[in-house]
């Protein structure tokens, strides 16, 4: 399993100037991740190439699907049918009691307060060996060291694994034991990682996130913990935009889905609700894109004049100061001879 931790800016891609470098950052819990599933159909629909997907969490599951060559329909006809709210709720014992310190049971961490054998099983079905390598457009899934609490993005490896890192909720979920690393739930270190696309020179990043009510009345402790879940990434996600911001060249395109009511990560009878907060969002974002591209392409005409205009005054100047200053001709003179006059001295005089 590769993975980039490296801080330093990459080199620039080379890419056509015509048209800007696109990124696309599918972030949120679960389900709520579907939120995205209206922007790429018009991204689609308007034969607009992305240059790079990332992602989170629950986007991972949905990157996946989209770099692996599923349609919309099939990835929402799949989902609904591969993922079961029963994964949730299968409790681990063991992991229990021992929180409980009842002298019973062991929770390491290695565990988590969910078994999670169902769940890496049917994303194993869905992609079987497939690496992330192989999906396209490139796709990047972000995790977090659980040691460090450092992002970590992965470019290869096993893309089931993968998805189960970037989704593991811990302690809920145990962690995923990649490269002699412990990862989880890329939310917990970046939900929307805005500054992976800055440092990979993407001209235009249209990153969306599903943000959704707290429960005011949690029925139980998994619900309880969700609600606290939503006020830390909250907290993450408004600490990292504003730096993302001003350190990016050219546009990022937010897509912060307020939505008035929780959604629970595993309710898949809401995926039509969050659809349509979804289609709500890209109606006010939409003219957003376009003035990105038109302004992209505005910037790319201004930097050829530019460019041209130096070259024009460099060979101006090349012109009056390199060139070789004009040679006088010599002019056509008579050949004037000297006459010599010898005087001899008056010894030889008087010898004489």
């Amino acid at each position: 399993m590769e993975e980039n931790t490296n801080p330093e800016p990459q080199e620039k891609p080379a890419k056509a100037i015509e048209r800007p470098s696109i990124a696309l950052i599918i972030g949120s819990e679960g389900i709520k991740s579907f939120c995205a599933l209206p922007f790429i159909e018009y991204l689609q629909k308007e034969n607009i190439k992305v240059d790079l997907v990332i992602g989170v969490s629950g986007g991972a599951l949905l990157a996946a699907f989209l770099g692996a060559g599923y349609n919309l329909t099939q990835i929402q006809d799949i989902f609904s049918k591969a993922v079961d709210p029963r994964f949730f709720r299968e409790i681990n014992h063991k992991s229990v009691m021992d929180i409980a310190d009842i002298g019973q049971g062991k929770f390491s961490a290695e565990s988590g307060i969910l078994k999670t054998d169902s769940l890496r099983k049917t994303y194993e079905t869905l992609f079987k060996n497939m690496d992330i390598s192989d999906l396209k457009p490139k796709t990047l899934i972000t995790t977090t060291d659980l040691t460090t609490g450092l992002p970590v993005i992965l470019e290869k490896g096993n893309l089931a694994q993968a998805i189960y890192a970037s989704s593991a909720v811990y302690p809920l979920m145990p962690p995923a034991n990649i490269d002699g690393k412990k990862l989880i739930d890329g939310a917990f270190s970046s939900p929307m990682p805005i500054m992976e696309c800055v440092k990979r020179h993407i001209d235009i990043i249209i990153a969306i996130y599903f943000d959704d009510a707290c429960n005011p009345e949690p029925e139980n402790f998994i619900e309880s913990y969700f609600n606290s879940s939503r006020i830390f990434r909250r907290s993450i996600l408004t600490s990292q935009l504003p730096l993302s911001i001003d350190m990016h060249h050219h546009e990022i395109i937010p897509i912060y889905i307020r939505h008035p009511r929780p959604i629970e990560m595993w309710e898949i009878k809401k995926i039509t609700e969050i659809v349509h907060a979804g289609k709500v969002a890209l109606t006010a974002k939409k003219g957003n894109f376009k003035e990105a591209v038109f302004e992209f392409k505005k910037k790319v005409e201004l930097k050829k004049e530019e460019l041209q205009r130096k070259k024009e005054d460099k060979n101006k100047t090349s012109g009056t100061l390199g060139s070789p200053a004009p040679k006088n001709e010599p002019k056509n003179q008579e050949t004037v001879k000297r006459k010599i006059k010898i005087v001899k001295s008056n010894k030889e005089r008087t010898g004489a």
